[in-house]
């Protein structure tokens, strides 16, 4: 069987709902986007993104399981490349 991603979890990063720029809603362009911060609260993880093409992003979750959303969050640290991010293993 194959490991799970973070990508498994929370999907491509272009399809990652934005709410912080209304114009890249539907065709977000994450080129060159890097984890600016991460953080939890109840069952959502929320995500801010800088440098991507389409500009800073801040889009959030459902992850009802609180292990499998813990484990996420180690994963997405500030710095990292969004598409580091959504291939590492969980």
């Amino acid at each position: 069987m194959d490991a799970k991603t973070v990508r498994d979890v929370i999907g491509e990063p272009e399809s990652w709902p934005n709410f912080m720029y209304w114009e890249c809603q539907k065709s977000q362009d994450m080129r060159g986007a890097t984890i600016k911060e991460v953080f939890a609260s109840g069952d959502q993880l929320a995500i801010q993104t800088k440098g991507a093409v389409c500009g800073d992003t801040f889009s959030t979750f459902v992850i009802e399981d609180k292990a499998l959303r813990d484990r996420v969050m180690r994963i997405l640290q500030p710095d990292l490349s969004v598409y580091e991010a959504v291939a590492a293993e969980i």
